[in-house]
């Protein structure tokens, strides 16, 4: 039997995974929390939530949530992680593991859960 691809590496990682981003600090005013959630099935849950303070203000939240399906591909020894919203938007990112065993996501790096 060969070794698995790339490809196929990173699928069997990432499905059924979820995968946080956390900037900011308790100190700084602005910090957002980023949770990836890759389902088996194809489907990835995008959840952006953001919160900041403002002076003479109570501050706010933003939350932001996108669905759609993933997928992964390679392309010249470059690892992709593909996606395609429910509305239509289509992209890629770049997509490698850190030395400290985060993934890094179009320059964002997230740690597996």
């Amino acid at each position: 039997s060969s070794a698995q691809s790339l490809v196929e590496q990173w699928k069997d990682g990432l499905s059924g995974a979820r995968l946080t981003s956390y900037s900011g600090s308790p100190i700084s005013s602005n910090s957002s929390l980023t949770i990836l959630d890759f389902c088996r099935d194809g489907r990835y849950s995008y959840y952006k939530e953001g919160s900041w303070s403002v002076p003479g203000s109570a501050g706010g939240a933003s939350n932001n949530r996108i669905n759609g399906r993933w997928g992964i591909r390679q392309n010249s020894g470059r690892v992709l992680l593909t996606y395609a919203t429910d509305d239509g938007q289509r992209g890629e990112f770049r997509m490698y593991l850190q030395n400290n065993g985060r993934v890094n996501i179009g320059g964002v790096a997230y740690a597996v859960e």
